[in-house]
């Protein structure tokens, strides 16, 4: 096995994670030729998921977890503890590729890594490269898609989801996917938006946005053999989204709101005025959660609990409703209400730093994930610590109008719908995304 150390023609190294001055991030070593250059001697395991966990074991590392930079190929990774034989290391966000892993510590001048040539048991030479292979954790799970919209995962891992425009082999209606990857289409529906599977009903919930503008309606297909949706909510305006409080079972849903317009005759002519009715958060009783009879049958419109310009979905967690907007004229990207009985309290606001946020998700221990308008990268926002983490930038479906969990997976859903849902037709394509995000998430 031939041991390679290559030269760092500079003693200048950029150092992004290193204790660096506000100043400047460019880290100058102070000792550049009185430290021994790192060994890197093995990578346990030497295969996995963009941030999962790594035991980097060699010589020469520094204590301080500051002073060592770990690059998979070019991409630094976190190090988490350190000694001078052993690095924990947090994976970076890297996709299906296999790379050179090299270390540079400060009072060194050289990278340390693994590359040469070696013999099997047969002895023949083979190549002897430390290298580090990541999982693929991006995968489409369709091809081309015209205005794909909603997704839920319902009984069996079952995963739904709507198109909304006939094109190629798809045509527009409710579709199935199962984990064996079979496809399958459960009826032709004019359910446009929002879709959320409810356990307890045992039943699939739709929005009808209706195109933006005119009222919509809420429907409902219970997998008790029927093939059809139901509507069991009329004259919405523009529902978004929906979701179901676990401990009543009560659905609270959002408004985009519409334009009403009015003319008032005068004298030869016509006034005509035009009214902004804004959207928000309606609520709406399901008694004892029991799909029967006539439980929200022909219900118009639900009670109005809060105020919102252009909500787009809402997601409850915990005791507090999520809500996200897009083209909205006021308030937060991502807000939030406290539910308080049949009631929201007061809105908070929860993320401003984005304009246009259509859709989001938690995770078990309560982190939102999210795809800004216009963004290709995946966040994290932990609502503790505020800590905003990126997972896959430039990779992820640009846009997501759409998201909910398969397992351990989100999927994520891209509808190419331009100008705020107000489309008559989708010509350009969009997809559907499994991306992969840990069981614990990624830390920077």
């Amino acid at each position: 096995m031939l041991r390679l150390i290559r030269y760092i023609t500079s003693l200048t190294i950029i150092f992004s994670l290193l204790n660096c001055s506000e100043e400047s991030s460019i880290w100058t070593d102070p000792n550049p030729t009185g430290a021994p250059a790192p060994i890197i001697l093995s990578i346990v395991p030497d295969s996995g998921f963009a941030g999962s966990e790594v035991i980097v074991t060699g010589e020469n590392f520094s204590t301080d977890i500051n002073h060592n930079m770990l690059l998979f190929g070019s991409v630094v990774a976190v190090v988490k503890e350190a000694s001078t034989t052993e690095l924990r290391v947090q994976l970076p966000m890297v996709n299906d590729q296999t790379v050179i892993p090299k270390l540079a510590v400060i009072g060194s001048e050289f990278w340390g890594y693994w590359e040469g040539e070696t013999q099997d048991t047969s002895g023949n030479t083979i190549d002897d490269t430390l290298a580090f292979t990541f999982y693929k954790a991006l995968n489409a799970l369709t091809d081309t898609l015209y205005w794909p919209a909603g997704i839920t995962t319902g009984p069996d891992s079952t995963i739904y989801f709507i198109v909304n425009q006939s094109g190629g082999d798809w045509s527009r209606g409710l579709y199935s996917l199962s984990q064996a990857g079979d496809v399958a289409v459960v009826k032709t529906s004019s359910v446009l938006g929002n879709l959320i599977y409810e356990a307890n009903t045992d039943t699939i919930w739709g929005s009808n946005l209706r195109r933006g503008r005119e009222l919509g309606w809420i429907s409902a297909i219970p997998f008790d053999g029927s093939t059809s949706f139901k509507k069991k909510i009329k004259n919405t305006i523009a529902p978004s989204g929906i979701d179901f409080q676990e401990s009543t079972g009560n659905m609270f849903y959002s408004s985009l709101g519409y334009y009403e317009m009015n003319i008032t005759p005068v004298e030869d002519s016509f006034d005509t005025t035009i009214t902004d009715i804004s959207g928000g958060i309606y609520w709406e009783p399901v008694p004892g959660r029991v799909f029967v009879g006539t439980a929200l049958s022909d219900t118009t419109l639900g009670i109005k609990v809060a105020d919102y310009s252009r909500p787009t979905s809402c997601k409850i967690m915990g005791d507090y409703l999520y809500v996200t907007q897009a083209g909205h004229t006021e308030g937060a990207a991502i807000s939030r209400n406290q539910i308080m009985g049949e009631t929201l309290g007061e809105t908070e606001v929860v993320l401003d730093e984005f304009e246009n946020v259509y859709t989001l998700e938690f995770d078990v221990d309560g982190n939102l994930y999210f795809v800004p308008d216009g963004s290709s990268t995946l966040y994290r926002y932990t609502m503790d610590t505020g800590e905003l983490v990126e997972f896959f930038p430039n990779d992820i479906v640009p846009t997501a109008n759409y998201m909910t969990w398969d397992g351990i997976n989100l999927l994520l859903v891209y509808s190419n719908i331009p100008d705020d849902f107000e489309v008559t037709a989708a010509t350009d394509p969009g997809m559907i995304q499994q991306v992969y995000v840990g069981t614990t998430g990624y830390e920077q």
